[in-house]
């Protein structure tokens, strides 16, 4: 597991090109309404800082990485899990001996609480949490994508599934998330997490392009999610790079290595940098269980 320490900060602010395009449009250019102007303001990220653990021992066989948002109902994510961790190990032989996925629902309905509760007072950030773990029963590791899609204060159902989700991803191997989806493209091709995009697109413009009738609307809808005609595309760009079996400190350099690429590309580009500062490193095994990556056996990457 790997993890840096910069966050994002957001603050509103006005766009030159966006007011701009609101002076060209409106008629009065003289008076400008208070409640236009304040229409105008939208939230950007606006400056990075670099004070935020991202990566945290969960139990003896599980971490937890995060992305997103460094507070949740104004207090730090790192001390919210390691609260829930405290509360859900009191007793550990039971807590051991729970499925992994159990342990996750409950980590996730703990999480909600505290969301909720951070509604009430202000809107809610894409943040996501990837829960590692190692199976000592089936003597596998696992890893879970846990998300939480942006929320709006006053607008949600406090009753839905969807305000926090997780998937099983261990087939992937390799699990990442926040980077601005870089690596993820670097990785699986630039088709693996637009799937579901394309298929929105897909059923929107030929809905309002055609205008079917209701029979064979249904009939497209379910066809294009099925993706068949495309399934073999799709699959050729996912895992554009092989990995071939690696040692572990091989697999503790090309985490860092993965990082490294980030913090360096985003030099070039025109988004306030989003990756950097300390890197924290931890590997969980079999017969050790959770360990810091110390440069005892396992030796600190160089690339960093």
């Amino acid at each position: 597991m790997v993890a840096d320490s910069f966050v994002t900060a957001v603050e509103q602010s006005i766009d030159l090109d966006s007011f701009v395009d609101y002076l060209d449009s409106t008629k009065n250019k003289n008076s400008i309404s208070i409640s236009d102007i304040l229409t105008l303001f939208k939230k950007h990220p606006s400056h990075t800082r670099n004070f935020a653990d991202k990566l945290f021992m969960f139990d003896e066989y599980s971490a937890i990485t995060t992305t997103g948002l460094a507070y949740i109902n104004q207090k730090e994510i790192k001390d919210i899990v390691k609260s829930i961790a405290t509360e859900m190990q009191v007793d550990k032989s039971v807590y051991y001996a729970r499925d992994v996925e159990d342990v996750i629902k409950e980590f996730c309905d703990k999480i909600k609480v505290e969301i909720v509760q951070h509604l009430k007072e202000r809107d809610f950030g894409d943040t996501a949490f990837i829960f590692s773990h190692f199976n000592r029963k089936e003597n596998k590791p696992q890893a879970f994508h846990i998300q939480i899609n942006q929320l709006t204060k006053g607008d949600y159902d406090i009753s839905s599934s969807d305000i926090i989700t997780y998937q099983d991803r261990s087939y992937l191997k390799i699990l990442t998330d926040g980077q601005s989806g870089f690596v993820e493209r670097l990785i699986f091709g630039s088709l693996y997490k637009n799937v579901t995009e394309i298929k929105k697109q897909f059923i929107d413009y030929i809905l309002k392009t055609f205008k079917p009738n209701k029979g064979k609307k249904k009939a497209i809808i379910d066809y294009i999610k099925d993706f068949e005609f495309l399934r073999e595309t799709v699959q050729d760009d996912v895992f554009s790079l092989k990995f071939r079996e690696l040692s572990l400190q091989e697999a503790v350099d090309l985490a860092a290595l993965l990082v490294k690429i980030t913090m360096d590309i985003q030099v070039y580009t025109e988004k306030v940098p989003t990756v950097g500062g300390l890197i924290r490193l931890a590997i969980i095994s079999k017969e050790k269980g959770f360990e810091w990556i110390s440069g005892n056996k396992i030796a600190s990457s160089k690339i960093i």
